[in-house]
């Protein structure tokens, strides 16, 4: 699993993150939280067909799966936290 507390996409080779100028410019939550719908079906399908190829385990896809309708859940009870450090909408959901 990743560190949470600094969860950010591009990292690791610098020194210091990315200035706040940055991350307000290319942060893109704002736009698309209307997609998390459409980004969990994306990524439940891809796991399944993971799974149909023997690259994942069924209970690993069984975990996915759970996973990902739980944070769907939250999304719809209005419960998940979006984080504009995450950038977009699927690394939102991923983190």
């Amino acid at each position: 699993m990743s560190n949470t507390s600094s969860n950010q996409m591009w990292g690791g080779r610098f020194a210091s993150g990315p200035d706040a100028i940055m991350e307000a410019i290319n942060a893109s939550i704002g736009f698309d939280q209307r997609l998390a719908t459409q980004d969990i079906a994306g990524s439940r399908a891809h796991a399944a067909m993971l799974a149909a190829q023997s690259i994942i385990s069924d209970s690993d896809f069984e975990a996915i799966e759970k996973g990902l309708i739980t944070i769907l859940s939250e999304i719809e009870r209005g419960k998940f936290v979006f984080s504009s450090k995450l950038e977009d909408i699927h690394m939102n959901i991923e983190a």
